[in-house]
């Protein structure tokens, strides 16, 4: 850095003020006590930024970050990443390991210091980056201590959303119809599917979209079926339908919005079944309110499309919120589906979707005091046809 350059200040790029921040970790260290948890070892990169603000693309290197009821979070990653912590974070102080060192032995030797050796330990066993070898090797290194699955507990706590939280989910949305829109300007029978996608991810990086956890899915002619489909060089053809599904991120917060594209004018059935799913899709979301039960709105999808396809089995929505590779949302945590039912809450993020003999919709929407806002609201709910 240059005598002429001013160092900027720690955590000029944190995203959120540190009261949101001490707000979220009050309410993640009132679930512990509920639990009888001392402390508790997170592994998962999104609940280690909801707790600290901290974010790198390299979370494929070791990082873990341990709260305790009382004291301020100890953040222990790679010495490389800790320039982020400075970036992003309010943390005032911060633990590292270096190549060469063990990673486990340097977790043990963090759990010791703030008297954890014979706590009970809450840890995230279903979180990826805890891999079964390291929840051993915890263990035994700790064999005083006691261990006991926490692997939801900051999860659900993430459900409800801060206003902040919502505001950037806002934001997402408004990006993902950014993108939706630019997608269909330029499709057209002879534009490749990564033609599309180039002018997807184009709008979207000028629109103020972040990387996202999952690629935008453009899928075309007998592509349709195969989920989660990315961009290829095939060429889009005459009588061909498109399935978008596109993200907006900001904040490493995620949004959602699906259409389909006809190219040149739908069979009957085509049209048929956007008419029933739009239909049914905005009965959904019209009884989408606090107090809510999932189930109940779940059924207001799936009865009317199983009149038409009776074998459909997927799920009508979930939670969405952070994000990292390869994840954009929250369906592990809560879900839409003819089997649980759960109630819905104020401050509730959900991406809400169906899909029906080749058309597919979704919207992104929030739950307030008076019901869903559709933070996707603007790009019309049909069937496009070019």
């Amino acid at each position: 850095m240059s005598t002429l350059e001013k160092e900027p200040r720690r955590g000029h790029l944190q995203a959120f003020a540190t009261e949101e921040f001490r707000t979220r970790l009050r309410r993640v260290q009132k679930e512990m006590r509920h639990n009888g948890l001392e402390m508790l070892l997170i592994h998962a990169p999104e609940n280690i930024y909801y707790l600290t603000g901290y974010q790198t693309s390299g979370y494929f290197a070791y990082q873990t970050l341990l709260i305790t009821e009382a004291e301020e979070p100890t953040l222990l990653v790679r010495y490389l990443e800790r320039g982020n912590i400075d970036e992003y974070s309010w943390l005032g102080s911060y633990e590292t390991w270096r190549e060469g060192d063990d990673e486990v032995v340097r977790t043990v030797d963090v759990v010791r210091s703030r008297g954890g050796a014979t706590a009970l330990i809450g840890l995230e066993k279903s979180a990826w980056f805890l891999t079964a070898k390291v929840a051993e090797r915890l263990g035994g290194l700790l064999p005083q201590a006691k261990f006991a699955d926490a692997s939801q507990l900051v999860d659900r706590v993430r459900l409800i959303k801060s206003e902040q939280e919502l505001s950037c989910i806002r934001k997402a949305g408004r990006i993902a119809e950014a993108e939706m829109r630019a997608a269909i300007e330029i499709i057209r029978p002879g534009v490749t599917e990564a033609e599309v996608a180039a002018a997807v991810l184009h709008k979207g990086v000028l629109e103020g979209c972040e990387y996202t956890g999952l690629p935008h899915h453009i899928m075309s002619g007998y592509r349709y079926d195969v989920c989660h489909a990315n961009w290829t060089p095939k060429v889009i053809t005459s009588g061909e339908l498109v399935l978008l599904e596109l993200y907006g991120c900001v904040e490493r917060y995620h949004a959602t919005q699906m259409r389909t594209i006809s190219m040149g004018r739908p069979s009957e059935e085509v049209r048929d079944a956007a008419a029933l799913v739009v239909k049914a899709q905005d009965e959904a979301i019209k009884a989408l309110r606090p107090g809510a039960s999932s189930k109940i709105v779940d059924a207001l999808v799936r009865g009317p499309i199983r009149t038409i396809r009776p074998d459909y089995y997927n799920r009508s929505g979930y939670s969405t919120g952070i994000g990292f590779p390869p994840r954009t949302a929250e369906w592990q945590t809560l879900d839409f589906n003819e089997h649980d039912d759960w109630e819905v809450q104020e401050g509730m993020a959900f991406h809400m979707l169906a899909l029906a003999r080749g058309f597919g919709i979704s919207e992104t929407v929030a739950i307030t005091k008076s019901g869903a806002e559709r933070v996707t609201p603007e790009n019309k709910r049909e069937l496009i046809v070019i």
